[in-house]
């Protein structure tokens, strides 16, 4: 619906923002000119008039601070000048009876002539489009907004002459009604401010203190099936980990590294301002994608912050009318590194010598070369058997947006189908293979129920289907995992009669039995999510811009997991009889009937908040203030309800205040507080956390003022506070916890968990110091960050005497400091009409040292796997042996340390000797660390004219893993395959090879030692993505306001110093107590998506 022109002196907007909220400062203002210059440059409203209308207007306003509607209500009062407001424009017109008659009309007026007018509104830099820009027929109440994909076509009535284009942060530019071009590109307006999302809030770019930062939507936009996947180089401080390439699998990432022992290291993730997962969410549903990361800008969000917050907002209706878009994508998914394994041949000689002697003859070798024999000599390339070369993904979204002044929607409905790379049995009924299946449906509505009365209401729902194989053996013990350490000879997959091969018991498993013959499981998951938000303006009724909203959420989760599997029947051959048949032992009896079992599990949780904010201008002086009251439950239903821990709800309560104060848009200031209350502690359930922050706009002083021309933005900023973490161990951990056991027909309990009543919150202070730089302006801009983030009352396990009856007991005794400095830098190389260029670049370097240990850790440090933690050290330093090489007979030399004695035997040294006894060898804390030196992403875009390139790439300098996977080839355990690249052990009779000898009576040949950790550093070229966009001329002629294809590829290139395969699995960081970088276990390979896409716009 158009907007209709109000009389001055009671005139009202029809759109937020609204001009009651927004003051402005004016002295002695004369002219309505000059009233125009003071609201835009205070404001973010931009003012609108046709030809000289506001040309010799006289005003008289004396020195005070108004409204912007008080303002304009009484310099235009008496004038015959109208206005209207359309989002941030404000519209000067005249009204009907103070048009100037015609001195002496010689013909009739003309009639009202009928107007169509279409075209598309595009970013004059990115070329990407406008979303909900305004299209104004000028001196009109008349117009419309562009769509999602920056369209407009609207027809009206009427006699006028020009059109404007206008949108928040860019240059307006008008057209004759008859002369609009098809495409239409707004250039960034310098003079207006960006506004950034906060907590609880939004805020003017210029004025956000704390640590925050945006990723443009288009970059996360890539071909996989979650947005965590997507998220690795996108920003500084941030490190992502995507463990497994399986269909439906997700990242884990951090914000600044993890500062607690706890189960809970990963940031809160709020969707519409509400905890939610992050992978459940459309990509094409997003809006704005913001990360939160020091303590001012986290601190309002208490306890749920401490690990950092990512924000999303979702897309909302426009007004106009109805706007469809489509978007289809199709690829193909291939593993990014299959390990190429050693053959029976290769594998038969390296064990003979390894034994020592001919265990294969040389007729059993020429067998296994010639396959004349596949039952008892076979040669198998199981990775090759059970994986495909290919497998295949789609996406499909459509979204309607459109509405009025009353209401406005955005509907969408979402398909994403992945198929796996393990291969299915043909003869079989039923699909074991697997692949993932996910249904996406939203619905945002937003009601104007009265002027200052708005409702939105959130609906989503996601349904999600995987299938797998019987099996329900993972990691090393998983299919992926025997497929790579069985070996080519071990036994065939099936015997020539059929007969499905089986190892003896110990000797492992058949990895195509695994995968084909154990039956599957579907495992089927629907989330139903509900949002509701009342906001109300009580500017009018109480004071000047106060608004409060009620926001309510109630979202449930159900996870059916049905389980159709068997063991098969299993033999192994021991020979041939005197006939030529084969003889067997039957390894396994099995059955051929499918078992069924059906589990049911999941959550139910429940939201409520309740939040006041204000707002004023005095002067030179803006104020704000909010204060916030917000509740949570969540209880878990199914079979989760069956744990103890789990059977009864987590509740959480906090109360939250915040004020930011600016003077003349040169000095910020912010603080924070908030009381939390937990139900997961005895008697501290309740903890006060705070922040402060200020920033200094140095570029605005007018000492700075000759700087003008090349310096757009230098600015200044520092915080500190507090933060805790509630989420330690379980959700209950102040109270002993027990099972219930079944014994000789009688009940008992048995106890697993050891409580602790006096139990409390970590807690973290953070202090961050910022720099915001930008240049030419805003054509290179750069942000720094320093951090110092100290964690104390970490959660330890201490064990207790066994005289008290209990085997340990937790408690907060830990210390632990992190520090970083991140940086990121955008650089607009080239911004023509035609061309253009921009390159960004981030990185990321993070310090770590423990502060405080249990007592009984403080000398020897405390143990975590292949590492030791000690005071003064970052928590990630390797311990163990030092591997010296080789000795003649090609055996593994360990180093140790031998005590010096003089003539009377005293120790008087330490000398370093060598040994080949793995366990005389000394544990040694390596200046080795599984901390990378420097994190970062590179990225860049170029367009001309319709094409457009964008290329993304992350990157590691430094830090060392743990091979697990060439720890575990190395073994003297038969039958352990080995990997090509691990294949050069020391031949005795050449005397040649860089790996230790294989000894099968060596049990202590892959012993844990530094032989065994490699280089972090990698470079990863993350997504190349092609496109052209169709000239809009062709498209309007088949109905088609817009249409793109591209071409793109995910996981390009990965390049590292770990041999084999793809070095993001299986690798060892942190232990199982702190995994950063990657935990031990062997996994499904991460994969390279190639796709082709179309999106088009109606």
């Amino acid at each position: 619906m158009p907007d209709t022109p109000y009389p001055v002196g009671g005139g009202k907007t029809q759109a937020a923002p609204s001009p009651q909220q927004t003051s402005v400062r004016v002295e002695n203002v004369t002219s309505l000119k000059g009233l125009i210059q003071k609201i835009e440059s205070q404001t973010s409203y931009r003012i609108s008039y046709q030809g000289n209308l506001a040309d010799n207007v006289p005003v008289k306003i004396a020195k005070s601070t108004k409204s912007v509607s008080q303002l304009l209500d009484e310099a235009l009062r008496g004038t015959g000048i109208t206005y209207i407001i359309r989002q941030n424009n404000i519209i000067l017109t005249r009204t009907a009876a103070q048009n100037p008659a015609p001195a002496a009309p010689a013909t009739a007026p003309a009639a009202p002539q009928k107007h169509h007018i279409a075209g598309q509104v595009l970013d004059a830099a990115t070329r990407q489009p406008i979303i909900g820009g305004t299209v104004w027929i000028k001196d009109s109440a008349l117009g419309t907004s562009t769509a999602s994909d920056g369209s407009f076509d609207y027809s009206f009535t009427g006699n006028f002459g020009f059109v404007t284009i206008s949108y928040v942060g860019y240059q307006t530019q008008e057209f004759p009604i008859d002369r609009i071009p098809k495409v239409i590109s707004l250039s960034p307006d310098n003079n207006l401010e960006e506004v950034v999302v906060v907590g609880y809030g939004a805020q003017k770019k210029a004025s956000v203190i704390g640590s925050i930062a945006s990723v443009p939507v288009n970059d996360i936009k890539m071909p996989t099936g979650k947005i965590s996947n997507n998220l690795a180089g996108q920003l500084a401080g941030v490190i992502s980990v995507q463990r497994s390439g399986e269909p439906g699998a997700s990242s884990t990432f951090w914000i600044r590294g993890i500062s607690t022992f706890g189960s809970n290291k990963t940031p809160l993730i709020l969707v519409d301002g509400i905890e939610r997962d992050l992978d459940l969410v459309d990509i094409e549903d997003i809006k704005e994608f913001s990360i939160l990361k020091d303590a001012a800008a986290t601190a309002v969000y208490g306890v749920r912050g401490a690990n950092g917050v990512v924000l999303i907002t979702t897309r909302e209706g426009t007004i106009g009318k109805p706007q469809i878009n489509i978007k289809f994508e199709a690829g193909m998914v291939q593993p990014t590194k299959i390990p190429d394994m050693i053959d029976a041949v290769q594998f038969a000689e390296m064990y003979n010598a390894a034994a020592g002697y001919d265990f294969y003859s040389r007729k059993d070798i020429q067998m296994f070369r010639d396959g004349s024999d596949p039952d008892l000599h076979p040669n198998i390339d199981w990775v090759k058997r059970l994986y495909k070369d290919y497998s295949f993904n789609q996406r499909v979204n459509v979204n309607i947006s459109g509405g009025g002044s009353t209401a406005k929607y955005y509907i969408s409905g979402g398909f994403y189908n992945e198929d796996g790379l393990f291969k299915a049995d043909n003869m079989k009924e039923y699909n074991t293979s697997v692949f993932y299946r996910r249904f996406n449906f939203r619905s945002n509505v937003e009601v104007q129920l009265h002027k200052y009365t708005k409702l939105n209401v959130n609906l989503a729902t996601t349904f999600e289907r995987k299938n797998e194989p019987g099996s329900s053996a993972t990691g090393a013990n998983g299919i992926w995992g025997y497929a790579l350490k069985t070996a080519a000879n071990a036994f065939p997959d099936v015997y020539s009669n059929g007969y499905l091969a089986g190892p003896a018991s110990g000797q492992g498993e058949n990895p195509y039995a695994l995968l084909t013959q154990t039956g599957y499981r579907e495992i089927f998951y629907n989330t139903a999510q509900s949002l509701f938000v009342l906001t109300q303006d009580l500017g009018d009724w109480v004071t000047k811009g106060l608004t409060v909203s009620i926001k309510g959420s109630f979202d449930a989760q159900n996870e059916n997991n049905l389980g159709r599997t068997k063991t098969s029947p299993q033999w192994l051959a021991t020979g041939r009889n005197e006939a030529g048949e084969l003889e067997f032992n039957q390894t396994k009896i099995g059955e051929e009937n499918l078992t069924y079992k059906q589990t049911n599990k999941g959550y139910r949780s429940v939201y409520f908040e309740a939040v006041a904010n204000w707002a004023r201008t005095f002067g030179k002086h803006d104020l704000s203030a909010m204060f916030l009251f917000q509740q949570s439950q969540k209880n878990y239903v199914g079979e989760n309800a069956n744990n103890s821990e789990k059977a009864l709800p987590y509740r959480h309560q906090g109360i939250a205040g915040r004020i930011t104060y600016n003077y003349d848009n040169r000095y910020y200031f912010s603080g924070g507080i908030r009381r939390d209350g937990t139900s997961r502690f005895k008697y501290h359930p309740w903890g006060t956390f705070w922040s402060v922050g200020g920033s200094w706009r140095i570029g605005a002083e007018k000492f700075m003022e000759n700087t003008h021309d090349w310096l757009s933005e230098l600015k200044l900023r520092a915080t500190y506070g507090t933060q805790g973490n509630e989420d330690l161990t379980n959700y209950y951990p102040y109270t002993d916890q027990y099972n219930v056991t079944i014994s000789e027909g009688k009940l008992g309990t048995e106890i697993y968990y050891y409580g602790n009543p006096d139990l409390s919150w970590e807690k973290q202070k953070t202090f961050d110091l910022g720099l915001d730089v930008g240049l030419l302006d805003d054509r290179i801009n750069l942000t720094m960050d320093y951090f110092i983030r100290v964690s104390d009352g970490l959660l330890f396990k201490r064990t207790k005497d066994i005289s008290t009856g209990r085997a340990y007991d937790w408690y907060n005794v830990g210390k632990l400091r992190n520090s970083g400095f991140e940086f990121d830098v955008n650089v607009k190389i080239i911004q023509k009409k035609d061309w253009y260029w921009d390159v960004s670049i981030n990185g990321y370097t993070y310090a770590n040292k423990m502060l405080n240990l249990p007592d009984e850790y403080k000398e020897a440090g405390m143990p975590n796997g292949n590492q030791r933690i000690y005071e003064g050290k970052d928590i990630y330093r390797w311990e163990m042996r030092q591997y010296a090489g080789l000795d003649e007979k090609g055996n593994s030399l360990w180093y140790m340390d031998q005590d010096i004695t003089d003539s009377e035997g005293n120790v008087v040294g330490v000398e370093k000797v060598t040994t080949d006894k793995a366990t005389e060898a000394t544990q040694y804390l390596l200046e080795k660390s599984a901390l990378p030196d420097f994190t970062g992403g590179l990225n860049t875009t170029l367009r001309w004219k319709s094409l457009d390139l964008t290329i993304m790439a992350n990157f590691q300098f430094g830090g060392y893993g743990y091979d697990y996977d060439f720890s575990a080839f190395s073994s003297a355990n038969f039958p352990m395959n080995r990997l090509k690249d691990y294949a050069d052990a020391w031949n005795p009779e050449t005397g040649k090879g860089s790996a230790p000898i294989w000894n099968t009576n060596d049990s202590n040949i892959n012993a844990s030692s530094d032989r065994f950790l490699v280089s972090n550093t990698y470079f990863n070229l993350r997504n190349i993505t092609l496109g052209y966009t169709f000239p809009a001329g062709w498209m309007s002629k088949i109905g088609i306001k817009s249409a793109r294809i591209y071409f793109a590829c995910d996981n390009v290139f990965f390049a590292s110093k770990r041999k084999g395969y793809d070095p993001r699995t299986s690798m060892g960081g942190q232990g199982a107590t702190i995994a950063l970088n990657s935990v031990d276990g062997t996994y499904y390979s991460p994969i390279r998506t190639t796709s082709v896409g179309l999106n088009i716009n109606f």
